[in-house]
């Protein structure tokens, strides 16, 4: 095991009837107003807004608030907020929503106390963060875990960019979590926040790094419950143990804790091949994993076959074949799963043209050269479209 300092201060409140304890978690802070952060409706139908405004209203705080966050959330948005947290002062933010609500409210919150455009935190300048304002989310679709992480990703349409701002200043004070509220989520955001909750766990599997044969257990046992938590869940969307289980499961997944001992943090070229797509072609999140992390891996299997073959027979018991061939059935077992629960596994179900490929390519390697099982530059990256395609 390479040497590691994991710290992850973010207080989980888990479990049924648990978003009134907001209120309290912010009372004892002393904080007198809250911005209040959402995306749509959707937390105006379950009641989710009722239970939580009514209990911050009791505890006699007050909650301007921002709506209108959408999914693959924009740096407008981001500016809205931290223009008006510096016009008139909040003592925090209390993201209520998913992922990309989080992740907004963290760059509100990181935006609050820097003095130049909160963009600039996304392209190198997080280091000269000191400070931000304090998060108190209430988390009502699992997968991003960005309730219990120090990241936030947000596009800006204009640079055609999607990329990330990593702080420990970022992490949530606290995140309340109760499954019991995302019975009502549709079937296709159940189906792709768990192919990105099993993404982040595979980017950990898939690194290459030897000596951490627990955190690959824990892994491994991640990616088999969400195979069975997934078909249950599109079948049974109400079932309280499976829901729970999920949301469990999508904080655990990318807490941290599974990068412990790895020396790298997981080889994430998956995500960032998926950005390109989400930025240019407007694609949930979860659905350009489906298609990128097969493909990602058929192109770099024989390079090193040894954490596919592993991932292979622990999560789908392949034992037959050498290791490259346990490797690439451990591959297509994994991408016939992603089509049994409904999702594509390839740009053109996602109708992405051929044409646009080599636009998707130029766009991802704005970032490179990434990757840690292997480092991608241009020419691979665009090899790997070509493959999902």
């Amino acid at each position: 095991m390479k040497d590691f300092t994991w710290w992850n201060p973010t207080i989980v409140v888990f479990g049924k009837n648990t978003i009134p304890q907001i209120a309290d978690q912010l009372s004892a802070i002393k904080a007198k107003s809250a911005l209040v952060v959402y995306g749509g409706k959707a937390i105006f139908k379950n009641g989710v807004y009722l239970q939580a405004t009514e209990a911050l209203t009791k505890k006699g705080i007050a909650f301007p608030e921002l709506g209108g966050v959408r999914p693959n959330p924009t740096i407008d948005k981001v500016r809205e907020g931290v223009a008006r947290v510096k016009a008139s002062a909040v003592d925090a933010i209390v993201p209520i929503g998913g992922g990309s609500v989080f992740d907004t409210a963290k760059a509100i919150a990181a935006g609050a106390f820097y003095d130049g455009d909160p963009w600039d935190l996304f392209e190198g300048k997080a280091s000269e963060m000191r400070r931000a304002l304090p998060i108190f989310g209430v988390l009502t679709a699992s997968a991003t875990a960005s309730e219990v992480n120090s990241i936030a990703v947000v596009s800006n349409p204009e640079r055609e960019a999607k990329t990330s701002l990593n702080s420990p200043f970022i992490f949530p004070r606290v995140s309340i979590v109760d499954p019991s509220v995302q019975t009502s989520l549709p079937e296709e955001q159940t189906v792709n926040g768990g192919i990105d909750i099993m993404a982040h766990t595979m980017e950990r599997l898939f690194d290459g790094a030897e000596g951490v044969e627990l955190m690959d257990a824990q892994g491994y046992a991640i990616v088999r419950s969400m195979i069975k938590l997934i078909p249950e869940l599109r079948v049974n969307p109400e079932n309280y143990e499976a829901r729970a289980q999920y949301a469990w499961a999508a904080s655990l997944g990318h807490n941290g804790s599974l990068s412990c001992g790895r020396g790298d943090k997981g080889d994430f070229s998956s995500h960032k091949l998926g950005h390109s797509l989400s930025l240019l072609f407007g694609i949930p999140h979860g659905a350009t994993l489906a298609v990128m992390m097969p493909a990602w891996a058929r192109y770099l299997y024989k390079e090193n076959p040894t954490p596919f073959a592993r991932f292979a027979e622990a999560v789908f018991g392949v034992e037959a074949g050498d290791e490259e061939e346990r490797a690439l059935e451990g591959i297509e077992r994994l991408e016939s799963f992603y089509r049994s629960i409904g999702a594509s596994t390839t740009l053109r179900e996602l109708k992405v043209g051929e044409a646009d490929i080599e636009r998707l390519a130029r766009n991802a390697a704005a970032f490179a050269p990434f990757g840690v099982l292997k480092s991608l530059v241009a020419d691979d990256i665009l090899e790997i479209y070509k493959l999902a395609y």
